[in-house]
Parts: structure tokens; sequence; C-alpha cells
């Protein structure tokens, strides 16, 4: 019997899982597909194909379950042995905090930033204009600076940024952070370091 002819004959359409399911029952059945049909409804029936749908969905339900329970212990002993790991990392590369002999160290900028007046941007590139012949339209005033640690490895990562505005008190007392086509700079007190 075809999947057509019982859905004629019982008025109701099975998926095809369940329909393989039915046709193994008609083939063991004595009689023909009429007979099968109407003792199928008297059976079986709707109510019991709804049945088995509502306890396979409901097996499916807590396969899913304990799948994604799974799954969530999983990812947490992943997410442990990441966090163990980079603690490990962390404590074998032996990071310190790192401040370049050339820069201008923070209690000196400090220092300066105490008694001197923050220039605006224009006023900085005037002022390194002036001083160090730079073109004020290449000039990019830079008002915070990155904190880096160094490892074992001699390997830098940023940590944080700092301030550093620029300042001036007088010729011979200010401080301007800038770059220059990508070229950073500290002008300092009539000196100025690449960095």
């Amino acid at each position: 019997m075809m999947m057509i002819e019982f859905t004629e004959r019982t008025g109701f359409e099975p998926t095809e899982e369940e329909y393989a399911e039915i046709e193994q029952q008609y083939y063991s059945f004595d009689g023909n597909k009429d007979a099968f049909c109407k003792y199928w409804k008297e059976t079986v029936g709707v109510e019991g194909i709804c049945k088995a749908r509502a306890e396979k969905i409901a097996q499916l339900r807590s396969t899913m379950v304990e799948t994604e329970k799974e799954l969530m212990q999983a990812n947490a002993e992943k997410d442990r042995l990441i966090t163990r790991l980079k603690a490990d990392l962390e404590r074998e590369q032996e990071w310190k905090p790192w401040e370049p002999d050339r820069i201008v160290s923070q209690k000196d900028y400090d220092h300066l930033r105490s008694s001197g007046h923050e220039m605006t941007d224009d006023e900085a590139k005037e002022w390194i204009f002036q001083e160090f012949g730079f073109a004020q339209q290449v000039i990019r005033i830079h008002r915070l600076m990155n904190v880096q640690e160094i490892n074992r490895h001699h390997m830098l990562r940023k940590v944080g940024e700092i301030d550093r505005r620029p300042y001036y008190d007088a010729t011979d007392w200010y401080y301007v952070f800038f770059s220059v086509r990508g070229i950073e700079y500290e002008a300092y007190n009539g000196s100025l370091t690449q960095l």
C-alpha cells in the first residue's frame, strides 16, 4: 500500500518515518488495505500517533537537555583550563612595568603640569613649529601615552594609558607629545626625543 492510499482511507497524513512503521504493521496484517486501515483507525488512530509524537518530542527534549548540560560542563572545564593556563603563562613571562629611559618620567611631567598651563592643540603645534621647524599641518598632538609592561623575553604589551597633555610654563619649561607622519616625539625643556 502506498502512503497516499493510506491517507485517503484514514484521513490522516503521517510523516515518512511514521508511515514506515505503519507499512510494517500492514505487511504483518492478515487482510486487505481497507480492512487494515479500518483496524488501524480503531486501534492506533490519530490519538496513538499524536501520543507517539509527544513521547518522541519528550525524548528529544530530554536528550537535548542532557546534551546541553554536558556541553556546559565541558565549556566550564575548558574555561577553567584556559584561566589556569593564562595564569601560568603570566607567571612564566614575568611581566613588569616598563618605562623607557628616553621618555620624560611621569614624576617630571607631573611637576611641570602642577606649575604650567595646558596648551591647546593649536598652541602646541605653533610652539613645535617655532622651536623645531615641523610644518603645523603635519603635526598631530597626543594627549595620552601608552603604559606598557615588558616580560623576560623583552616583549612589550599595552596595559593602559597615561595623561600626557601639552603644558607650558616658560621657554625652557614645557612638554609636548606629538607625531609627524607616524613618528612620535617628545618635546621637553628645549630637547626633542624621537620615541
